[in-house]
Protein backbone atom coordinates (compact mmCIF):
# COMPACT_ATOMS: atom_id res chain seq x y z
CA UNK A 1 0.00 0.00 0.00
CA UNK A 2 1.40 3.41 -0.67
CA UNK A 3 1.96 5.53 1.77
CA UNK A 4 0.37 9.05 0.40
CA UNK A 5 2.28 12.00 0.43
CA UNK A 6 1.18 14.37 3.36
CA UNK A 7 1.74 11.39 5.38
CA UNK A 8 5.01 10.68 4.44
CA UNK A 9 6.01 14.56 4.77
CA UNK A 10 4.59 14.81 8.38
CA UNK A 11 7.19 11.15 9.32
CA UNK A 12 10.10 13.32 7.93
CA UNK A 13 9.24 16.71 9.54
CA UNK A 14 8.56 14.76 12.93
CA UNK A 15 11.87 13.18 12.28
CA UNK A 16 13.75 16.12 11.27
CA UNK A 17 12.40 17.81 14.59
CA UNK A 18 13.09 15.64 17.02
CA UNK A 19 16.68 14.99 15.50
CA UNK A 20 19.54 15.06 17.49
CA UNK A 21 21.08 18.32 15.82
CA UNK A 22 18.55 20.04 17.36
CA UNK A 23 19.16 18.20 20.62
CA UNK A 24 20.88 19.64 23.35
CA UNK A 25 21.90 19.05 27.36
CA UNK A 26 20.67 22.19 27.33
CA UNK A 27 16.96 22.05 26.60
CA UNK A 28 14.04 21.46 28.96
CA UNK A 29 10.92 19.04 28.38
CA UNK A 30 9.11 22.43 28.42
CA UNK A 31 10.91 23.82 25.94
CA UNK A 32 10.93 20.72 23.96
CA UNK A 33 7.14 20.38 24.00
CA UNK A 34 6.86 23.77 21.89
CA UNK A 35 7.73 21.77 18.92
CA UNK A 36 5.13 22.64 15.99
CA UNK A 37 2.93 19.75 14.67
CA UNK A 38 4.48 17.84 12.23
CA UNK A 39 1.10 17.87 10.25
CA UNK A 40 0.69 21.69 10.06
CA UNK A 41 1.95 24.86 8.04
CA UNK A 42 4.23 25.79 11.10
CA UNK A 43 6.08 22.90 10.68
CA UNK A 44 6.38 23.48 6.54
CA UNK A 45 7.62 26.63 7.66
CA UNK A 46 10.08 25.03 9.84
CA UNK A 47 11.63 22.80 7.63
CA UNK A 48 12.36 25.79 5.11
CA UNK A 49 14.19 27.39 8.53
CA UNK A 50 16.13 24.89 9.03
CA UNK A 51 17.78 25.34 5.51
CA UNK A 52 18.74 28.71 5.92
CA UNK A 53 22.03 29.57 8.08
CA UNK A 54 23.11 31.70 11.78
CA UNK A 55 21.76 33.97 13.02
CA UNK A 56 18.27 32.92 12.73
CA UNK A 57 14.94 32.92 14.89
CA UNK A 58 11.58 30.97 14.44
CA UNK A 59 8.61 32.65 16.45
CA UNK A 60 5.25 31.34 16.86
CA UNK A 61 2.12 33.93 16.51
CA UNK A 62 -1.38 33.89 18.99
CA UNK A 63 -2.25 32.82 15.44
CA UNK A 64 -0.04 29.69 15.27
CA UNK A 65 1.44 30.81 12.40
CA UNK A 66 5.33 30.68 12.07
CA UNK A 67 7.47 34.02 12.03
CA UNK A 68 11.41 33.89 11.45
CA UNK A 69 14.35 35.84 9.95
CA UNK A 70 17.76 34.12 8.95
CA UNK A 71 21.23 35.09 7.71
CA UNK A 72 21.50 38.01 10.21
CA UNK A 73 25.25 39.39 10.61
CA UNK A 74 26.31 40.60 14.69
CA UNK A 75 28.12 39.60 17.12
CA UNK A 76 24.81 37.56 18.38
CA UNK A 77 21.46 36.53 17.39
CA UNK A 78 19.59 39.55 19.08
CA UNK A 79 19.22 41.24 15.09
CA UNK A 80 17.75 38.49 13.94
CA UNK A 81 15.30 37.56 17.16
CA UNK A 82 14.03 41.18 17.69
CA UNK A 83 13.20 40.60 13.41
CA UNK A 84 11.35 37.73 13.70
CA UNK A 85 9.71 39.09 16.98
CA UNK A 86 8.92 42.39 15.35
CA UNK A 87 7.37 40.72 12.15
CA UNK A 88 4.98 38.43 14.30
CA UNK A 89 3.74 41.70 16.91
CA UNK A 90 2.87 42.88 13.29
CA UNK A 91 0.64 40.29 11.84
CA UNK A 92 -0.14 38.02 14.35
CA UNK A 93 -2.09 38.47 17.80
CA UNK A 94 -0.50 38.10 20.93
CA UNK A 95 1.42 36.16 22.52
CA UNK A 96 4.67 35.84 19.81
CA UNK A 97 6.64 32.54 21.49
CA UNK A 98 10.17 32.66 20.59
CA UNK A 99 10.96 29.10 19.70
CA UNK A 100 14.28 28.39 18.30
CA UNK A 101 17.59 30.52 17.98
CA UNK A 102 20.00 29.01 16.02
CA UNK A 103 19.83 25.92 16.03
CA UNK A 104 18.83 25.39 19.94
CA UNK A 105 15.17 24.84 21.25
CA UNK A 106 14.68 27.78 23.74
CA UNK A 107 11.55 28.47 26.76
CA UNK A 108 11.04 32.06 25.52
CA UNK A 109 12.41 36.03 25.04
CA UNK A 110 13.26 35.99 28.48
CA UNK A 111 15.50 32.79 28.61
CA UNK A 112 17.51 32.41 25.40
CA UNK A 113 20.50 34.45 26.33
CA UNK A 114 20.59 31.96 29.35
CA UNK A 115 20.10 28.64 27.01
CA UNK A 116 21.74 29.22 24.33
CA UNK A 117 25.21 30.10 24.90
CA UNK A 118 27.85 32.10 23.11
CA UNK A 119 30.86 29.34 22.17
CA UNK A 120 28.73 25.36 22.37
CA UNK A 121 30.02 23.70 24.76
CA UNK A 122 33.75 22.06 24.18
CA UNK A 123 33.75 23.72 20.69
CA UNK A 124 37.45 24.58 20.97
CA UNK A 125 39.04 25.97 18.08
CA UNK A 126 40.36 24.39 15.69
CA UNK A 127 43.58 26.59 14.36
CA UNK A 128 42.56 29.95 13.31
CA UNK A 129 39.23 28.22 12.82
CA UNK A 130 36.50 29.16 15.25
CA UNK A 131 32.75 27.64 15.96
CA UNK A 132 30.19 29.64 14.89
CA UNK A 133 28.55 31.40 17.94
CA UNK A 134 25.52 30.47 19.76
CA UNK A 135 25.55 27.57 17.24
CA UNK A 136 25.23 23.87 19.29
CA UNK A 137 27.88 21.35 17.92
CA UNK A 138 27.66 17.73 18.23
CA UNK A 139 31.29 17.51 17.90
CA UNK A 140 33.80 15.58 15.96
CA UNK A 141 33.25 12.11 16.66
CA UNK A 142 29.03 12.90 16.25
CA UNK A 143 29.03 14.66 13.53
CA UNK A 144 28.11 13.97 9.91
CA UNK A 145 30.97 16.57 9.00
CA UNK A 146 32.25 19.82 9.52
CA UNK A 147 31.28 22.81 6.75
CA UNK A 148 34.01 25.50 7.32
CA UNK A 149 32.61 29.27 6.26
CA UNK A 150 34.97 32.20 5.28
CA UNK A 151 33.29 35.49 4.88
CA UNK A 152 33.74 38.35 2.03
CA UNK A 153 36.08 41.13 2.91
CA UNK A 154 34.83 45.00 2.76
CA UNK A 155 37.21 47.49 2.79
CA UNK A 156 38.31 49.38 6.09
CA UNK A 157 35.26 47.03 7.56
CA UNK A 158 36.10 44.08 10.30
CA UNK A 159 33.52 41.42 8.67
CA UNK A 160 34.25 38.88 11.48
CA UNK A 161 30.52 39.28 12.66
CA UNK A 162 29.00 38.82 9.03
CA UNK A 163 26.27 36.04 8.27
CA UNK A 164 27.50 33.38 6.21
CA UNK A 165 25.23 32.97 3.09
CA UNK A 166 21.75 31.35 4.15
CA UNK A 167 22.52 27.79 1.65
CA UNK A 168 24.98 26.70 4.47
CA UNK A 169 21.79 26.08 6.15
CA UNK A 170 21.88 23.11 3.53
CA UNK A 171 24.55 21.37 5.45
CA UNK A 172 24.06 22.13 9.19
CA UNK A 173 20.67 20.70 8.47
CA UNK A 174 22.38 17.44 7.77
CA UNK A 175 24.35 17.69 10.98
CA UNK A 176 27.50 19.16 10.06
CA UNK A 177 28.99 21.30 12.99
CA UNK A 178 29.44 24.89 11.42
CA UNK A 179 33.15 26.49 11.57
CA UNK A 180 34.26 29.96 10.58
CA UNK A 181 37.29 31.17 9.49
CA UNK A 182 38.13 34.64 10.02
CA UNK A 183 40.64 37.09 8.63
CA UNK A 184 39.68 40.95 9.87
CA UNK A 185 41.63 41.99 7.26
CA UNK A 186 43.54 41.34 4.12
CA UNK A 187 46.77 40.55 4.52
CA UNK A 188 49.25 37.50 3.25
CA UNK A 189 47.40 35.34 1.22
CA UNK A 190 49.48 32.43 0.93
CA UNK A 191 49.54 32.81 4.67
CA UNK A 192 46.24 32.73 5.10
CA UNK A 193 45.46 29.86 2.59
CA UNK A 194 48.47 28.30 4.16
CA UNK A 195 46.56 28.31 7.63
CA UNK A 196 43.18 26.84 6.75
CA UNK A 197 44.58 24.03 4.68
CA UNK A 198 46.74 23.46 7.97
CA UNK A 199 43.56 23.58 10.11
CA UNK A 200 41.33 21.20 8.20
CA UNK A 201 44.14 18.66 8.88
CA UNK A 202 43.91 19.42 12.59
CA UNK A 203 40.18 18.93 11.86
CA UNK A 204 40.86 15.29 10.37
CA UNK A 205 42.62 14.55 13.35
CA UNK A 206 40.07 15.18 15.47
CA UNK A 207 37.80 13.08 13.92
CA UNK A 208 35.79 15.33 11.60
CA UNK A 209 34.63 12.12 8.64
CA UNK A 210 33.44 14.80 5.86
CA UNK A 211 34.98 18.15 5.70
CA UNK A 212 33.35 21.29 3.68
CA UNK A 213 35.14 24.68 2.68
CA UNK A 214 32.50 27.20 1.30
CA UNK A 215 32.75 31.13 0.89
CA UNK A 216 31.94 34.04 -0.84
CA UNK A 217 34.36 36.34 -2.94
CA UNK A 218 37.55 36.47 -0.80
CA UNK A 219 36.11 33.47 1.79
CA UNK A 220 35.69 31.42 -1.85
CA UNK A 221 39.45 32.45 -3.19
CA UNK A 222 40.89 31.32 -0.06
CA UNK A 223 38.86 28.40 0.18
CA UNK A 224 39.76 27.01 -3.46
CA UNK A 225 43.28 28.80 -2.58
CA UNK A 226 43.42 26.19 0.73
CA UNK A 227 42.55 23.28 -1.41
CA UNK A 228 44.94 24.02 -4.34
CA UNK A 229 47.73 23.72 -1.04
CA UNK A 230 46.50 19.90 -0.80
CA UNK A 231 43.62 20.49 2.05
CA UNK A 232 42.08 17.55 2.66
CA UNK A 233 38.48 17.84 1.79
CA UNK A 234 35.56 16.67 0.22
CA UNK A 235 33.62 19.78 -0.90
CA UNK A 236 34.18 23.45 -1.76
CA UNK A 237 31.68 25.75 -2.57
CA UNK A 238 32.92 29.01 -4.07
CA UNK A 239 30.70 31.86 -4.49
CA UNK A 240 31.56 34.92 -6.74
CA UNK A 241 35.76 34.20 -5.56
CA UNK A 242 37.81 37.27 -5.93
CA UNK A 243 40.64 39.47 -3.98
CA UNK A 244 41.88 41.86 -6.26
CA UNK A 245 39.47 44.38 -5.61
CA UNK A 246 36.97 45.90 -7.87
CA UNK A 247 37.69 46.20 -11.72
CA UNK A 248 37.32 49.42 -12.39
CA UNK A 249 40.18 49.78 -9.71
CA UNK A 250 42.91 47.33 -11.00
CA UNK A 251 45.78 48.84 -13.02
CA UNK A 252 46.57 45.35 -14.52
CA UNK A 253 43.63 42.69 -14.74
CA UNK A 254 45.56 40.24 -16.62
CA UNK A 255 46.77 39.45 -12.76
CA UNK A 256 43.77 38.66 -11.60
CA UNK A 257 42.86 36.61 -14.91
CA UNK A 258 46.72 34.73 -14.04
CA UNK A 259 46.51 33.79 -10.73
CA UNK A 260 42.95 32.68 -11.05
CA UNK A 261 43.85 30.12 -13.85
CA UNK A 262 47.30 29.48 -11.52
CA UNK A 263 45.30 28.31 -8.33
CA UNK A 264 42.30 26.35 -10.35
CA UNK A 265 45.74 24.63 -12.62
CA UNK A 266 46.93 23.42 -8.96
CA UNK A 267 43.61 21.70 -7.79
CA UNK A 268 43.92 18.15 -8.38
CA UNK A 269 40.62 15.43 -8.68
CA UNK A 270 39.59 14.24 -5.48
CA UNK A 271 37.14 16.80 -3.62
CA UNK A 272 33.96 18.26 -5.34
CA UNK A 273 33.77 21.56 -6.08
CA UNK A 274 30.59 24.20 -6.64
CA UNK A 275 31.88 27.21 -8.67
CA UNK A 276 29.34 30.04 -8.68
CA UNK A 277 29.70 33.39 -10.41
CA UNK A 278 27.00 35.64 -11.44
CA UNK A 279 26.33 38.73 -14.02
CA UNK A 280 27.27 42.00 -13.59
CA UNK A 281 29.97 41.59 -10.76
CA UNK A 282 31.92 44.40 -10.33
CA UNK A 283 34.62 42.17 -9.24
CA UNK A 284 34.82 40.18 -12.31
CA UNK A 285 37.48 40.34 -14.90
CA UNK A 286 35.57 37.93 -17.08
CA UNK A 287 36.71 34.42 -18.42
CA UNK A 288 36.91 32.97 -14.95
CA UNK A 289 34.12 30.47 -15.78
CA UNK A 290 35.48 29.53 -18.94
CA UNK A 291 39.12 28.81 -17.22
CA UNK A 292 37.43 26.62 -14.58
CA UNK A 293 35.27 24.79 -17.35
CA UNK A 294 39.01 24.00 -19.53
CA UNK A 295 41.10 23.48 -16.32
CA UNK A 296 39.04 21.22 -14.55
CA UNK A 297 38.23 19.50 -17.66
CA UNK A 298 42.03 18.74 -18.56
CA UNK A 299 42.75 17.80 -14.56
CA UNK A 300 39.54 15.50 -13.88
CA UNK A 301 38.68 17.95 -11.29
CA UNK A 302 35.04 17.10 -10.59
CA UNK A 303 32.74 20.38 -10.66
CA UNK A 304 30.08 22.24 -11.24
CA UNK A 305 30.15 25.48 -12.83
CA UNK A 306 27.07 27.58 -11.98
CA UNK A 307 28.15 30.77 -14.99
CA UNK A 308 25.77 34.01 -14.90
CA UNK A 309 22.40 31.69 -13.47
CA UNK A 310 19.38 33.97 -14.81
CA UNK A 311 17.37 35.84 -12.44
CA UNK A 312 20.49 36.89 -10.15
CA UNK A 313 23.24 39.57 -10.44
CA UNK A 314 25.79 41.19 -8.72
CA UNK A 315 28.68 40.28 -6.55
CA UNK A 316 26.58 39.76 -3.61
CA UNK A 317 23.81 37.39 -5.40
CA UNK A 318 24.40 34.40 -3.76
CA UNK A 319 23.20 36.08 -0.57
CA UNK A 320 19.66 36.02 -1.71
CA UNK A 321 17.26 33.64 -0.14
CA UNK A 322 15.70 32.79 -3.52
CA UNK A 323 19.40 31.83 -4.24
CA UNK A 324 19.32 29.76 -1.24
CA UNK A 325 16.02 27.82 -2.50
CA UNK A 326 16.58 27.20 -6.18
CA UNK A 327 20.50 26.60 -6.24
CA UNK A 328 20.77 24.62 -2.36
CA UNK A 329 19.12 21.58 -3.17
CA UNK A 330 21.58 21.05 -6.14
CA UNK A 331 24.74 22.15 -4.58
CA UNK A 332 23.97 19.91 -1.73
CA UNK A 333 23.52 16.79 -4.34
CA UNK A 334 26.95 17.44 -5.68
CA UNK A 335 28.92 18.13 -2.88
CA UNK A 336 27.39 15.03 -0.75
CA UNK A 337 26.89 12.44 -3.36
CA UNK A 338 28.01 13.77 -6.44
CA UNK A 339 24.91 13.78 -8.26
CA UNK A 340 24.12 16.78 -11.03
CA UNK A 341 20.78 17.66 -11.13
CA UNK A 342 19.11 21.04 -12.58
CA UNK A 343 19.43 24.26 -11.98
CA UNK A 344 23.24 23.66 -11.12
CA UNK A 345 23.99 21.37 -14.47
Amino acid sequence: MRVPVVARLAVAIAALLTSPLLSSSLLSKGAAAQQPDPNSATARSYADFLSMGPHRAFVVGGDGKPYWYAGSSGADPGNAIANALKRCAERSPPPCRLQTVNNVTVSGEAAWRSEVPARAPGAADIGRLRPEPYWSMRGPQLANGLVVWSHGYMAGRNATDSAPQSWIGRFTRLGYDLYRFDREWIADWASDATALAEAVRAARGLGYRRIVLAGQSAGAWVSLAALARGAPVDGVISISAAHHGEVKNMKDTTRARSEWQNMLAAIKPGARLVVVNFANDSYDVGGRMEDARRLFAKSGVAAEIVDAPEGFSGHGAGADFAFTRKFGPCIQAFIEQGTRQQPCE
